[in-house]
């Protein structure tokens, strides 16, 4: 019997491991971004948030990617007004900075 007639029954598939060992090795900050991601929906006007959406938070400093330079001067102005407002939605994270890269959304 050669090894290509031989049944792979007893192999499990990589992405079923994953798929089983990935919901586990989720980190809270994960879901604090997809909470930070609703605030900063409302927060920003519709044709802004389009364009630049919060990526990463790592200790006090939320990342957000922008598609292009224009928009990460406006979102400049705006600052303030968006930590105070995202803070408001959390007791978790305090953001205490936002730096703006630009990138793929």
């Amino acid at each position: 019997m050669t090894s290509e007639n031989r049944s792979n029954s007893g192999y499990t598939h990589i992405k079923e491991i994953i798929d089983a060992i990935l919901p586990q090795c989720r980190r809270e900050s994960d879901t604090e971004i997809a909470r930070i991601r609703k605030t900063w929906n409302r927060v920003v006007p519709p044709e802004m948030a389009e364009h630049a959406q919060p990526a990463a938070i790592k200790n006090d400093i939320l990342l957000v990617h922008v598609s292009s330079s224009t928009l990460t001067h406006q979102l400049r102005f705006m600052v303030e007004e968006l930590k105070e407002q995202l803070n408001a939605a959390s007791e978790s994270y305090p953001i205490n900075q936002i730096k703006f890269k630009i990138g793929k959304v």
